[in-house]
């Protein structure tokens, strides 16, 4: 079975160049494998779907539709930015929608996907939030705020973060190490290739661990690297978009 694998493009809209450009690679890269894996945080703020969320994000989600009536096995892991999405992208859209983790075998090889914000177990108050975030108790009271309110507001929350990043560079090199790690940890316990995002790091990193070559991959994002991972049934490759600088 051929697959590609996308994380992290962090779309705010549908009409932009980027949203346009993302769509088309949806249609004319993304058909062209049997099964299509998005590993979180593939819209920048989707707190639980909403029909404001529906309206805003329709030409991606008919798209998914499309992929999906034409065979396609599409298979959506939440992240941090995207999370809670219901009955509508299961039921409706008829796509495999995960919370935590996806393990399949591909190629006679055990394969474990996250999206990776669980990833740096030094993190523990970003783990906090987390869980606080996904609590049916806090949508509860949330829902009854508008819903438009709710998307402005997470943008809001989304632009401090970038912003800070940006006066607090990541250590790309500890980070790529940490992660590194937390693969080790999953080899250890069977799995053959291990496959997350989060940190829009691209990275390839192979150990061999009980006579097996362990492949560790992040598919890096679509804000500076747009890179993705394809499968054609044999081997994985880390793949880059030719468009940059959107």
């Amino acid at each position: 079975m051929s697959a590609i694998f996308v994380s992290d493009v962090h779309l705010k809209d549908s009409t932009s160049v980027k949203a346009q450009l993302m769509i088309r690679f949806l249609q004319e890269v993304a058909s062209g494998f049997e099964a299509i894996y998005i590993l979180g945080d593939f819209f920048d703020v989707w707190p639980g779907t909403t029909q404001y969320q529906i309206q805003t994000f329709r030409p991606f989600l008919e798209t998914f539709r499309t992929l999906v009536k034409d065979g396609h096995r599409l298979r959506y892991l939440e992240g941090n930015h995207d999370f809670r999405l219901g009955h509508y992208f299961s039921n409706d859209l008829g796509i495999e929608v995960f919370t935590e983790e996806i393990i399949e075998t591909l190629g006679g090889r055990k394969v474990y996907m996250a999206h990776g914000d669980l990833g740096n177990p030094a993190e523990k108050g970003y783990r906090a939030l987390r869980y606080l975030l996904r609590r049916d108790l806090l949508h509860q009271v949330i829902s009854r705020v508008p819903a438009p309110w709710l998307f402005k507001a997470g943008e809001c929350v989304s632009r401090m973060s970038r912003g800070f990043q940006k006066k607090v560079p990541p250590d790309r090199e500890k980070i790529r190490q940490i992660y590194r790690a937390t693969a080790e940890e999953v080899f250890e316990k069977g799995y053959d290739v291990v496959i997350m995002g989060h940190t829009h790091i691209p990275d390839h990193y192979t150990k061999v661990v009980g006579g097996r070559t362990c492949h560790y991959y992040n598919t890096g994002d679509w804000l500076h690297s747009f890179t993705y991972l394809e499968f054609d049934g044999a081997e994985f490759y880390t793949r880059t978009h030719p468009v940059k600088d959107l």
